[in-house]
């Protein structure tokens, strides 16, 4: 069964990462494009039998085919692995050449179709990794780098597990580029996976139909499970649209702007959030005494230069956010409105009438009265100013 296959593209969290770690790391960046040209590494020629296309044409046959549908140019070769090991295929990346190494009873396994996919994923490795300069693989080299580092922090962590997923998803694209039907594509997943001879491809599709991605991320896993692979390939053809697609496949992956589980993308965004939040507290007169906007400041928000009425304030939905991103959000508040000493009741009150514009009301008014350790009675007089203000400037 034939499907019409979108263009091969990198997933837009290859590039948001490649483009933050380029930025906050140019150097080391720099340093891990690939500039040389490669050779076939000593270990791989003592340990591995190379399948010449006159004496094993099949997957010869597979891997060309495979890479004409994915524009490889490069030459292209096979090798099998003499480790017995379980069924499976890797890329040995080298800049000028295309590498495979299979492993145990793949061929046996596989129909020509399925082969071809499995050919498919791996050059498609090759494909990113060679894409714009090398700035994927280099993205990949560095992460993979600072997971070996017991100093790195846990952002640039998740930001290597999201990014290994990703590319494993991109990936599978590029075996179905190679292959052209889904059926055969999930079908060489399955057998590579499970070892099994037979394998139902529909049937695992309706099965991955069953779960709901959205709300089963695949948190802390360094490898998308079989289920989220086959999912994610299924939706890839469909006819909706390739943003809401990515959307999806990004909250599969992992939570958005979860503090717990907060990677690069997200601690940039959540900047992003944080910053105009900030900007726009510091349009309230209430928020804007000496102390007030220097905190502006060092959040690096430049303040305006006169106050602006809370009508002004933007109105959004920043209650979809994770509880404890609303928490750090409502902090944030908090230390502005509590920046002076002087007295906080209008400083705060125009906090939580900003926060309700936000959709962040009950939230605010139940962290200052944790924090703070208001009164029931406070607490009220709070709500009380806080609607009069917008009663004033609505």
């Amino acid at each position: 069964m034939g499907h019409v296959l979108r263009e091969l593209t990198p997933l837009p969290y290859h590039r948001s990462v490649a483009e933050i770690l380029e930025r906050e790391n140019p150097r080391a960046f720099a340093s891990l494009l690939p500039r040389t040209v490669g050779t076939t590494d000593d270990d791989l020629l003592r340990h591995t039998y190379r399948l010449e296309p006159g004496s094993h044409p099949r997957p010869h046959e597979s891997l060309l085919r495979a890479a004409s549908a994915l524009g490889v140019t490069v030459p292209v070769q096979v090798h099998a692995d003499e480790q017995p090991v379980g069924p499976n295929a890797e890329l040995v990346f080298v800049p000028d050449a295309a590498i495979i190494v299979i492993s145990g009873s793949l061929m046996e396994l596989l129909d020509d179709d399925e082969l071809t996919a499995v050919m498919g994923h791996e050059l498609a490795h090759h494909v990113l990794w060679s894409a714009e300069g090398g700035r994927y693989l280099a993205a990949t080299r560095l992460l993979e780098a600072a997971e070996h580092d017991g100093r790195t922090t846990s952002e640039y962590l998740e930001t290597a597990r999201r990014l290994r997923l990703s590319t494993e998803l991109y990936a599978d694209r590029g075996a179905l580029v190679a292959c052209g039907v889904l059926e055969a594509a999930v079908g060489g997943l399955l057998k590579v996976t499970t070892g099994m001879r037979e394998a139902d491809p529909e049937a695992y599709l309706r099965q991955a139909g069953e779960i709901s991605f959205a709300t089963s991320a695949s948190a802390r896993r360094t490898h998308p499970e079989s289920v989220l692979r086959a999912w994610a390939l299924q939706r890839w053809i469909t006819g909706e649209s390739l943003a809401d697609l990515e959307a999806e496949v990004a909250a599969a992956i992992g939570a958005q702007l979860d503090l717990s589980t907060l990677d690069l993308v997200g601690q940039d965004g959540l900047a992003s959030i944080t910053r105009e939040l900030v900007r726009q507290a510091a349009f309230l007169e209430q928020l804007r005494s000496p102390e007030g906007l220097a905190l502006v400041e060092r959040y690096d928000v430049t303040p305006p230069p006169a106050p602006s009425p809370l009508s002004e304030v933007a109105r959004e939905r920043l209650d979809a956010l994770p509880q404890e991103t609303r928490r750090y959000l409502c902090a944030v508040l908090t230390d502005l409105a509590t920046a002076t000493d002087d007295d906080l009741s209008g400083s705060l009150a125009a906090a939580l009438a900003l926060a309700r514009r936000k959709h962040l009301g009950d939230a605010l008014a139940t962290f200052v009265t944790d924090e703070l350790g208001l009164s029931e009675r406070h607490r009220a007089r709070l709500v009380t100013q806080a609607d009069a203000l917008e009663s004033v400037h609505a």
